[in-house]
């Protein structure tokens, strides 16, 4: 299929498996970080997949590949067991080609776990396949955001073909809905997201011992090591900016991957 051409390698790149490729455009960005996923699914590979996000790691996939995502409420769909990034941001959701498979999948996930205090409060689930509505449309007013159009003649034509289906089908479309503060919270999103990438991931490979590296600096150190093989288009910047900060200024509870107090954390001449 020949190489890559430099500017598509935004995302799907792992040392073991190589590039992921978008089904559709072999040279096109499948988007991520769950890339396989979204192209496992779209190629027909399988009924239905899983996918992992913090921010839009579910949704960007999905719409690159042309299939459904579904990022669910936190603490509806347990994450134990799942390689952390931020768990104020991390959960679990489905992946498939149609709605309806959706609703069924995010049935089977939802629910309580005890390894994962944020399902605690998981309230008593709907039957989600029986709340779909082919007229749910109707009378549902919508936002549209036209400052986030303008990057792409082909996708914003696409997208007023997508809006007019949806007045079509009965929705009231608010057009246009400037959103005056897009932006303007993403470094502190950022800044927060470090101090949780670093004590949460410590927290989870010092979970597993028999696991090749046991922090996020032998992680940092094994990739340099093997950069050939791990980071021939991409640099590991968010994770060296992880590492360069120190224990929250707020309490963490690292959670679900294993049990630390915020005392305990607070108080810990590492992060836990």
């Amino acid at each position: 299929m020949g190489q890559l051409p430099r500017l598509a390698l935004h995302r799907g790149w792992s040392g073991r498996g190589g590039q992921t490729r978008n089904p559709y455009a072999l040279d096109r960005n499948p988007s991520g970080s769950s890339s396989g996923s979204g192209v496992a699914v779209s190629a027909n590979l399988c009924a239905a997949a899983l996918g992992t996000e913090t921010d839009g790691s579910i949704v960007s996939p999905a719409t690159a590949n042309g299939i459904v995502g579904l990022k669910p409420t936190l603490g509806l769909v347990s994450r134990s067991g799942i390689t952390p990034i931020a768990h104020s941001q991390d959960t679990a959701g489905p992946m498939t080609r149609t709605v309806a498979d959706a609703a069924l999948l995010l049935g089977v996930l939802a629910g309580t776990d005890p390894r994962d205090p944020a399902t605690s409060s998981c309230p008593a689930l709907p039957d989600y396949p029986a709340t779909l509505d082919p007229a749910g449309l109707k009378g549902a007013r919508l936002g549209v955001v036209r400052n986030c159009f303008g990057f792409s003649e082909t996708v914003d034509h696409l997208m007023e073909e997508s809006l007019a289906a949806l007045r079509h089908l009965g929705a009231e479309l608010v057009d246009p809905l400037e959103l005056a503060n897009l932006g303007k919270y993403d470094d502190s999103e950022l800044e927060v997201l470090l101090y949780e990438f670093k004590a949460d991931l410590n927290s989870y490979l010092a979970g597993r011992p028999g696991a090749p590296v046991q922090s996020l600096a032998e992680l940092i150190a094994f990739n340099e090591t093997h950069a050939e093989q791990e980071l021939p288009y991409f640099d590991q910047d968010i994770l060296v900016k992880a590492q360069a900060k120190g224990i929250s200024p707020a309490p963490i509870i690292c959670w679900p991957w294993r049990k630390t107090t915020a005392s305990r954390a607070a108080k810990a001449s590492t992060p836990c």
